[in-house]
């Protein structure tokens, strides 16, 4: 585990704002069907405003029924056998690739490889079985169209869940496995109990309480869930080369803390980054913060060796 003390100012002012202002929104809105619709705006208004990478070609394309947006860097020597399957965060109600394209665009320069940035479906249209079924099937379109022979999966937040649950499914299936995993801020443990650490807390914004409440909603297909619903609890057999980035002061600390002590004890590599103060799923800013511009470096570094050991490996 590294510990990275210190906080910018640039991350201090991201603390303030999310305390002042996110947090005593999140902690009035409802938990409601009828409340998620507005929820879903911000993937509208990031399209609108349209921000798209000088040095990254952007494409909407279907893979396996599913949406995705495929980023190619067209500047620097492009890996062409190699991929990322990138899943958005947003409690499994919010974001999509328009909101976290700075940060797909970001590991596809910083790698020079192609990313498939998933827009799998979201509550309340369909429960998180069926999201991460929608992630599954671009895996495996990936994977199967022969044209990458390392894939990678990860996410932030609810995209963590999602990458984490494909790697299960591709063990379940004796399916090719993913190169490696990285999740920022990664939503491990959607169902929250009483006396649940993640209360005792003091997140900038987010609360447990609120997840608790939209558990209920989490079950309602079409497609059922399959393997376990704590994703701290799938075989460490089924895990690649793991690098998990989360806040010390956030309460998924808990859930990417749980992952690396599991995978630890089982003798899997699982590098932990945890960074002093700092906001949920901070490196999806990817260079707003000096923060979330060194893990984007620490990932790229990560996810560069894993696929060159890989590759030594089967050269061997």
């Amino acid at each position: 585990m590294t510990a990275h003390r210190g906080v910018s100012a640039q991350s201090a002012l991201a603390i303030a704002g999310a305390k002042l202002l996110l947090r005593p929104l999140i902690a009035l809105y409802p938990v409601r069907s009828w409340t998620f619709g507005p929820m879903a705006l911000g993937e509208g208004l990031a399209n609108l405003i349209g921000w798209m990478p000088d040095d990254v070609e952007v494409d909407r394309m279907e893979l396996a029924g599913v949406q995705v947006e495929r980023l190619v860097p067209t500047t620097g020597d492009l890996r062409t056998d190699v991929a990322i399957c990138y899943y958005h965060g947003g409690a499994f109600l919010a974001g999509g690739p328009a909101t976290h394209r700075r940060v797909a665009a970001a590991l596809a320069r910083s790698l020079g490889v192609t990313v498939f940035n998933v827009d799998y479906r979201q509550l309340p249209d369909v429960g998180i079985g069926t999201s991460v079924e929608d992630g599954y099937r671009v895996y495996r379109a990936v994977v199967d169209s022969g044209r990458y022979r390392q894939v990678a999966v990860g996410g932030d937040s609810a995209g963590g869940y999602i990458s984490a649950k494909v790697l299960e499914l591709a063990y379940l299936d004796a399916a090719q496995a993913p190169a490696a995993y990285f999740g920022f801020s990664p939503l491990l443990t959607p169902t929250v109990e009483d006396g649940d650490p993640r209360y005792d807390i003091d997140d900038a914004y987010l609360t447990a309480g609120k997840l608790r409440g939209l558990r209920e909603f989490f079950d309602r297909g079409p497609v059922d869930p399959r393997g376990h619903d704590d994703a701290t609890e799938i075989s460490p057999a089924a895990f690649p080369p793991a690098l998990v980035i989360a806040c010390t002061d956030e309460m998924l600390r808990v859930d990417a803390e749980r992952l690396h002590a599991r995978l630890d004890g089982a003798g899997r590599l699982c590098d932990l980054h945890l960074y002093e103060g700092g906001v949920h799923a901070f490196p999806v800013l990817a260079g707003a913060t000096p923060e979330s511009e060194q893990a984007v470096q620490i990932t790229a570094l990560f996810l560069e060796a894993a696929f060159d050991a890989r590759l030594q490996h089967r050269a061997a």
